[in-house]
This record gives structure tokens, sequence and C-alpha cells, in this order.
């Protein structure tokens, strides 16, 4: 994930900007964001030889073996983009 700088005070994303999330070695399925609304990236590995999925937000990334540990670790620190918490 490319760090951006945001000049709107809360950037409205929606699922459909996974695609600016995207690098060639990570794929980015789902996007949420913090309290604060900025944006928090959940990434699949193109790679099978790493630990699969990660979980990018500001300048911190954590890595998972499973999309469900990866979602689990964001319930409750983080929001749907359409403002409900995961």
């Amino acid at each position: 994930m490319f760090h951006r700088l945001i000049y709107q005070k809360k950037a409205a994303f929606t699922q459909d900007d996974v695609r600016f999330f995207s690098t060639k070695d990570y794929t980015c399925v789902k996007l949420m964001r913090t309290k604060r609304g900025r944006p928090v990236a959940i990434l699949e590995s193109n790679d099978n030889k790493n630990w699969h999925w990660r979980v990018q937000y500001g300048f911190s990334c954590v890595a998972f073996p499973s999309y469900a540990e990866a979602m689990q670790f964001c319930r409750g620190r983080f929001e749907e983009l359409d403002g409900g918490n995961s």
C-alpha cells in the first residue's frame, strides 16, 4: 500500500476504491476505516510462501495466516465504511 496524503477532513472511501490499495505483491480485498476516518486495508498476498493476509493502517502492518484471524483483529478496532463496527 502506498501512503497517500489526503487533504479532506474525512475521505469518502467506498469498497470500489480497493484497487488503489493493491500492489504487485498484495491484492486489497476489503477497506475499513479507523475511528478517525483513516483507511484500513485488508490485503491478500499473491505469494503463498509467507503469511497470507495483512492488515495495514497508517504506518502499521500486521500479518495473519487466515482471513478470519485478520477480521477478528479488526473487530472493535476499526469501522465498516458504512459507519458500523465490523
